[in-house]
């Protein structure tokens, strides 16, 4: 009875999300509920640390908030002024070839674009490029949905933050051991994009430039990390990936107007980040949150936009933010009260059952996770004190299940309902939510599944 109170936060937030259909906020909500109550009411589980959780969680919850709000806004305000709509124009004429284009797109412009802004962003902006190149609907539902395949550094890392605070590594140091480990998984996207794109035929045309294309991403993104800014890793790697797909195409780039003005914004925010990385600052100040708005500023200058055209933009951030904002918070606090209470070792305690096989189902219950919640912050604020917990109580290294989990919850995010439902609205498939995640699913298994491997050897 002891593990069921435990790992009530868990059993409730599957049920409501998963058979209810709650919306991430509320379900979340009910989790910190149910982790509050057993708390308080069973015997195995202690409360005197709860304040001091809860004051944490909501710390860490503000950090990752505020980066999602400027990342949010920047894209509304580029999006107002047209420029999301010049940069799809200008991918689809430099590749007109629809299976290089997929790859090109998959890893390239869409983790780019999800990482300077979360939130599933990128699925609304990769998925016109794809429609306008002649892939069906679904097809360009799937697709885009698998450009979310940086999603550790989605939003510049904020998922990565809260494992981090939640797992006592640093930023950069789970930054790392996450780039590390995804760089087999790069290359399996962009093969699955082909694939999708021109079936085994395609594979045999443009398999090798869609793996050279992951393989760059992959390497771009752990030598950001490693050597530059961690909060940059995941558009490194996408921009990578777009540098070598232009490169190879270098004579129809010369024929096409590049633009620039459309980029000034993303290219400004990279500088920023590094200055503030260099510089330091207060709460405020440091990290990507001060340079999003400050280049959400210089895109509204650059693009002329008008007061209502702001005022629009920040509306449309503001309904976008807000249940996010909500769910996250709750499942932060959640996570919070799961660890401190006690919980967190009492299901640790039952996992010593699996031993040495552990480190293979710690990528299952990460992406089991990100599936639930649709979010990697909120995958590892419910589960990275267990992963913990658990690597400690079996002698695993830690660093590497907590790596581990921000990977798997992260991949496993983009078939979530809530991922499906923005995927679908994009194409124009409301109602084929089911359809989308059911022929997304496949190279998330197989990453979950390459994870494991990678656990269990090192």
């Amino acid at each position: 009875m002891g593990y069921v109170v435990a790992a009530a936060p868990f059993l409730v937030a599957a049920g409501t999300l998963a058979g209810l259909g709650w919306p991430a906020a509320r379900a979340g909500l009910a989790a910190l509920g149910a982790a509050v109550a057993g708390a308080v009411f069973w015997p195995g589980l202690g409360v005197s640390g709860l304040g001091g959780a809860l004051l944490e969680g909501a710390g860490i919850s503000a950090k990752v908030l505020y980066v999602l709000f400027g990342g949010l806004l920047l894209y509304n305000l580029l999006s107002e002024g047209g420029a999301v709509e010049e940069v799809s124009r200008f991918l689809g004429r430099l590749e007109p070839g629809r299976e290089a284009l997929a790859a090109g797109v998959v890893v390239g412009a869409a983790p780019f674009f999800e990482s300077v802004t979360g939130f599933g962003v990128a699925i609304v902006i990769s998925a016109p490029i794809l429609l306008s190149a002649g892939f069906s609907p679904l097809r360009a539902a799937v697709l885009a949905s698998w450009g979310q395949c940086a999603v550790p550094w989605g939003a510049l890392g904020v998922g990565t933050v809260v494992g981090a605070e939640l797992s006592g590594l640093g930023f950069r140091e789970l930054s790392d051991l996450s780039a590390l480990l995804s760089l087999p998984l790069f290359p399996v996207y962009g093969l699955s994009a082909v694939l999708l794109a021109g079936g085994w035929e395609g594979v045999r045309r443009n398999g090798a430039g869609a793996a050279a294309l992951g393989a760059a991403a992959g390497v771009a993104t752990l030598a950001c990390s490693a050597y530059l800014s961690p909060e940059l890793s995941g558009a490194a790697g996408g921009l990578a990936a777009v540098a070598l797909f232009a490169g190879v195409r270098w004579r129809r780039l010369r024929g096409l107007r590049v633009p620039a003005r459309a980029l000034a914004p993303y290219a400004l925010l990279v500088l920023l980040i590094l200055l503030a990385g260099r510089l330091g600052g207060g709460a405020l100040l440091s990290g990507p949150g001060a340079p999003l708005l400050a280049a959400g500023g210089v895109a509204a200058v650059l693009l002329g936009l008008r007061g209502r055209q702001v005022a629009l933009a920040a509306a449309g951030t503001l309904r976008q933010w807000l249940p996010a904002a909500g769910a996250v918070l709750s499942f932060v606090l959640a996570g919070q009260v799961f660890a401190a209470s006690g919980a967190a070792e009492t299901l640790a305690s039952g996992a010593a059952a699996l031993g040495g096989l552990y480190p293979a189902a710690a990528p299952v219950l990460g992406a089991l996770g990100g599936a639930l919640t649709g979010s990697n912050a909120a995958s590892n604020a419910l589960f990275m004190p267990l992963q913990v917990s658990a690597a400690e109580k079996l002698g695993l290294d830690g660093e590497t299940i907590a790596a581990v989990q921000n990977v798997a919850g992260s991949h496993a995010s983009l078939l979530a309902p809530q991922r499906a439902v923005l995927a679908a609205a994009a194409v124009g498939l409301a109602g084929k939510e089911a359809e989308i995640i059911r022929r997304a699913a496949p190279p998330v298994a197989v990453s979950v599944a390459v994870l494991g491997a990678l656990a269990l050897m090192l």
